[in-house]
């Protein structure tokens, strides 16, 4: 089965969905890996459930008081299958102490990936899990990868969001790669104004909702005259930024 390289705009409009749950406070801990100054390691990850077949490993190395990270991810399945608000995958790095940090999003070429960060910590966890878009603050409850454990090493904590994206499914583990290159920053998009509405931007922020949807509309529309990728993917990300705002002022004021 070929998955289409584009979503179909009605794709882009479904509100309803499988399974939703509801906000919960949670603290999840993983294995870390410390980095030594002596040259390169290498950093294996394991899957989970979510999506069984996924491997990869990440090449570290400590350079210039700063630890720079090679993710090379394979047997991949593309975020949007989960259903709901799921689009793409995030890399995580989270210290011993502090929220886990936002890396980078992974864009699919197929069922591969890959990605270069850096980081100042010297220890650390690395997860991969399926995001809304590539702009969340916080990891969601939907794990695809951590790091193998290493020997003598201590584990580091983190709070995901829980309860708060809708999915259709819970893993991929039957289902089939893609083929090319998956684009899914119109998706992205589209959530991040949906998240800002269920957020009661419309009642707390109209004024920076109505500018995101505007930058909606606009991405919209390029991707309906099908013109350059990187043309749409611009605008969906300034979408995307724009509906965070709205989303955050929103919540801001709800409190």
């Amino acid at each position: 089965m070929k998955i289409s390289r584009i979503v179909p705009l009605a794709m882009l409009f479904t509100f309803a969905y499988a399974s939703t749950v509801f906000c919960s406070k949670a603290h999840r801990e993983v294995p870390a890996v410390t980095v030594h100054s002596d040259g390169v390691s290498k950093v294996q990850f394991r899957s989970t459930d979510r999506l069984p077949d996924a491997a990869g490993e990440a090449r570290v190395e400590r350079r210039g008081g700063m630890t720079e990270i090679e993710v090379s991810l394979d047997s991949l399945k593309p975020a949007s299958l989960f259903g709901g608000d799921y689009n793409t995958y995030v890399l995580w790095i989270v210290p011993p102490r502090g929220p886990a940090e936002n890396a980078g999003e992974f864009q699919l070429d197929g069922d591969r990936s890959s990605l270069h960060v850096s980081t100042a910590a010297t220890t650390f966890a690395l997860v991969v899990t399926a995001e809304p878009h590539y702009l969340v603050a916080a990891p969601s409850p939907f794990v695809i990868l951590e790091n193998v454990p290493q020997s003598g090493t201590a584990r580091v904590g983190y709070e995901p969001v829980e309860g708060i994206y809708n999915f259709e499914r819970s893993s991929l583990g039957d289902v089939k790669t893609a083929r090319g290159k998956v684009h899914t920053e119109v998706r992205q998009a589209f959530t991040a104004v949906r998240l800002a509405q269920r957020a009661q931007a419309a009642r707390l922020a109209p004024e920076e909702l109505l500018e995101a949807q505007r930058a909606l509309d606009r991405t919209l529309d390029l991707w309906r005259r099908r013109v350059d990728r990187s043309e749409i993917a611009a605008q969906a990300h300034a979408t995307v930024r724009l509906a965070l705002a709205a989303q955050h002022l929103a919540e801001d004021r709800a409190f």
